[in-house]
């Protein structure tokens, strides 16, 4: 653990120091985020925290690479993943860029993503031929990344949502497996969105913005594969619960109502708790909460290591975040 400790603390030194930086000398109309009837913020707010803790994040990338703490192949092609997002976010932050333009430049990154996981990396061997196994998996991380990109839609929402569970997949894969890659990767992420998080304070000023969170879902769900690689497919599952869920089941009642889903919307549970009177601190500290109690219960299916600890874990974690998005769906 001793190895791991100065990673957090120090990206997040950095992305709160150049985000002040940059906040300080952009201009105060630098990708402004408009208003709209979909809008979940009331005071001026600019989309600039990308720009400052992706790149941070990219910078510990290469360190990990060149002092092999991470595999070369993993550095340079998450590194190229993540700038390439973190590039298209930017142009569409300023240009809203079409799917058409989006789609095939997220897959080629998620495609990267895969590729960086090894050459013998395999969750399903005995299931599925190699070429359909990595097909799935960069459409599960071309998932990750919208995702993020549509549940970053509240103030602190990502930090609790995204942020605690890297944090706390960091913490506990140091602890519990023998992959070096999964913490310093948790703990670099997380480090650096805890330093945007200083200033995405409610009400916010600033926010993540494309730029920030479209490789963030990249990077997420790059490093839960690699975690369910080393501890198995239903631990990995148990962390990342509510943004799954809420994301499933908000896609597929959208369906059913014959909505388009990649237009822009305020259908996540999160955005009808907050619409029907509860306070932005009240929904992302009942976010917390969830992702503190279901930390506790990833650690609980490691300890356990039997396919039944697991299962039960699962199980719980399921009911607990189920519970909380209808709840949020209340419209009380």
């Amino acid at each position: 653990m001793s190895v791991y400790w100065w990673i957090f603390p120090l990206c997040f030194i950095f992305s709160t120091l150049l985000l002040l930086i940059l906040k300080d000398r952009l201009p105060t109309n630098f990708l402004a985020a408009g208003f709209n009837p979909r809008s979940n913020h009331s005071v001026p707010a600019r989309q600039i925290g990308g720009l400052a803790c992706i790149p941070v994040f990219i910078f510990a990338l290469i360190i990990f690479g060149l002092w092999e703490m991470i595999p070369a192949r993993m550095s340079i092609s998450l590194v190229i993943a993540a700038t390439l997002v973190w590039v298209t976010g930017y142009l569409d932050d300023r240009k809203e860029l079409s799917v058409r333009a989006r789609l095939p430049l997220q897959l080629l990154a998620a495609i990267l993503a895969v590729y960086s996981l090894g050459a013998d990396f395999r969750l399903l061997p005995d299931l599925l031929p190699y070429w359909l196994e990595m097909l799935l998996l960069s459409i599960a991380i071309l998932g990750s990344i919208n995702v993020a990109n549509f549940m970053d839609g509240l103030d602190w929402l990502t930090v609790t949502g995204i942020g605690i569970p890297l944090f706390l997949l960091g913490i506990l894969s140091a602890i519990f497996l023998q992959e070096p890659a999964i913490p310093a990767i948790s703990l670099a992420i997380s480090g650096a969105l805890a330093g945007f998080a200083v200033f995405n304070r409610p009400p916010a000023s600033i926010f993540l913005g494309d730029s920030g969170s479209l490789p963030l879902g990249l990077i997420t769900g790059a490093v839960f594969l690699l975690f369910a690689g080393q501890a198995g497919i239903i631990p990995a599952l148990i962390l990342p619960l509510y943004y799954i869920l809420d994301a499933g089941s908000t896609i597929i009642l959208r369906l059913s109502k014959g909505e388009n889903i990649l237009q822009a919307h305020s259908s996540h549970a999160y955005q009808i708790a907050k619409r029907s009177g509860k306070s932005v601190y009240f929904v992302t500290g009942s976010l917390a909460l969830l992702n503190l109690i279901l930390g506790a219960i990833t650690a609980a299916t490691l300890w356990s290591g039997t396919l039944i600890g697991q299962l039960s874990g699962l199980i719980i974690a399921l009911v607990l975040t189920a519970l909380l998005i209808l709840y949020f769906r209340k419209r009380v």
